[in-house]
């Protein structure tokens, strides 16, 4: 029974920081799947998940530069 619980648990914790990521790439008008190993590291920075901080850099049409 608890081994079921902390996998419920973990999975719900794992969608959480899917929706987290799929927001802020969103809200930087990125796609959260293909955005550039600097970007994902400073989303999962900006979300306090770990990462790295990295300088975002945008398009003139206000999207998030692929890096």
């Amino acid at each position: 029974m608890f081994d079921w619980i902390v996998k419920t648990v973990a999975d719900a914790s794992g969608v959480t920081n899917q929706l987290k990521i799929a927001e802020w790439a969103r809200l930087n008008r990125t796609n959260p799947f293909d955005m550039g190993a600097k970007n994902y590291q400073r989303c999962v920075y900006d979300l306090g998940l770990g990462g790295k901080y990295y300088e975002l850099e945008y398009n003139e049409d206000g999207s998030l530069k692929y890096q």
